[in-house]
């Protein structure tokens, strides 16, 4: 009989999903609704799977002052776990940090693991013991290495798996705040597998043995675009395998359309309508950013564009149709989005260079003391901000080649 667990985490659960435009209640709710949606879709996975634990790797709320509904429903859904008698592991992240850790409203089946590392054991039906390693935040930011307090596989058990929210060391003090790590540290404890949480993006670090970001079920906005689910893990023989599961209930996407240049505005919509299928999932409903190539569009639709009465329109052709996408923004696709071409700015570097510039860290590294405040510092991390950013820098760099109709 062979193991098998679920790794989820950054669940940001209640997340306020700021900056959408105006929309229908209803998928206005949807999208609120989604990040509980997406954890109900794993918990139902669970119960249906038989699995024999659930690792919950950080982040379950989206702020540390939270909600009281997000933590009455994360209970209710951890209690739906422990009726099927399915035990689950939580740590928590720099989002919901714990000065003291306090599971008093959880359910009995709740393993929460403490400020120090220290280590869970569990012993299957079929006998195999696992032993289980992590901690939980105290503070927003760690910037230790906290890898070192990890003990080593243990020889007298089945599976050793490591449980660890943070981020990848860069070497650079100002961004290694989450407990940074190097994956020859991880792999040097010769565990079995790391589950990992912080990074919203599902990826593999090492196959084998496996060291994986679960990412988060439910992506909260434009730069968290495309698949988001949890990883469903079996035991094969000797090893642990990872299998990518999408859940999200909605998905982030971008469109590039390309137009006839001769089109009245109520074509365009009509012409937007059409070429855009659903490129979400099954099971989900897509948000779409389309961007339109500027020099293809008359200054009057240009002009329209920019103004909000393109989107409008095609936002009430969308509703009127019921389609199983909503244009949540329309964007003028223009030269003066790329870099100049002038030949002492080459656009490699600057893209290389932009990627270690415009990270949280580094914004909130800028924002000094103002980042002590929770309400900024929340502001502050969101990665739509960062994007936002470095999109106006390149702007910048690029505005001299820009006609009066394309600014």
């Amino acid at each position: 009989m062979n193991m098998k667990f679920i790794h989820t985490g950054d669940l940001h659960l209640d997340s306020p999903f700021l900056g959408l435009t105006e929309m229908p209640d209803q998928l206005w709710k949807q999208v609120h609704q989604s990040t509980f949606a997406a954890f109900q879709r794993i918990v139902d996975a669970a119960i249906e799977q038989v699995v024999d634990f659930v690792l919950i790797v950080g982040d379950i709320y989206d702020r540390d002052h939270h909600s009281a509904a997000a933590e009455d429903f994360f209970a209710e859904q951890c209690q739906r776990l422990a009726d099927h008698h399915i035990p689950v592991y939580l740590s928590y992240g720099n989002h919901d940090y714990q000065p003291v850790t306090n599971h008093s409203l959880l359910p009995s089946n709740v393993n929460v693991f403490d400020n120090q590392v220290e280590t869970k054991f569990l012993t299957l039906q079929n006998g195999q013991r696992v032993a289980i390693s992590g901690f939980s935040y105290d503070q927003r930011w760690l910037d230790q290495d906290y890898v070192a307090q990890y003990p080593q596989r243990k020889k007298d058990i089945d599976w050793q798996i490591g449980m660890l929210h943070g981020a990848v060391r860069t070497g650079n003090d100002q961004q290694d705040h989450y407990a940074p790590f190097t994956t020859s540290e991880l792999l040097a404890l010769h565990y079995d597998y790391w589950a990992l949480g912080h990074i919203h993006k599902h990826q593999v670090l090492h196959e084998q043995p496996a060291v994986v970001y679960c990412g988060n079920p439910q992506g909260r906005h434009k730069n968290e675009d495309g698949q988001h689910g949890y990883y469903l893990v079996e035991s094969q023989d000797d090893r642990l395998i990872p299998e990518f599961r999408p859940v999200a209930p909605i998905e982030w996407h971008q469109e590039i359309v390309s137009i006839n240049n001769d089109e009245t505005s109520q074509q365009l919509v009509d012409d937007l309508v059409h070429q855009i299928d659903n490129p979400a999932t099954e099971d989900a409903f897509a948000m779409v950013e389309i961007k339109l190539p500027a020099d293809q569009l008359s200054a009057g639709l240009k002009r329209q564009v920019l103004a909000g009465s393109i989107l409008e329109r095609l936002q009430n052709a969308c509703e009127d149709q019921q389609l199983r996408w909503w244009p949540y923004q329309l964007n003028l696709q223009s030269a003066s989005t790329q870099l100049p071409k002038i030949t002492d700015l080459d656009e490699k570097y600057w893209s290389e260079s932009a990627q270690q510039v415009f990270t949280s860290d580094q914004v909130m590294a800028l924002a000094g003391k103002l980042a002590n405040y929770p309400f900024i510092a929340d502001h502050l991390e969101d990665q739509q901000l960062v994007a936002e950013l470095q999109k106006s820098a390149t702007q910048l760099l690029g505005q001299g080649g820009a006609d009066d109709d394309e600014d």
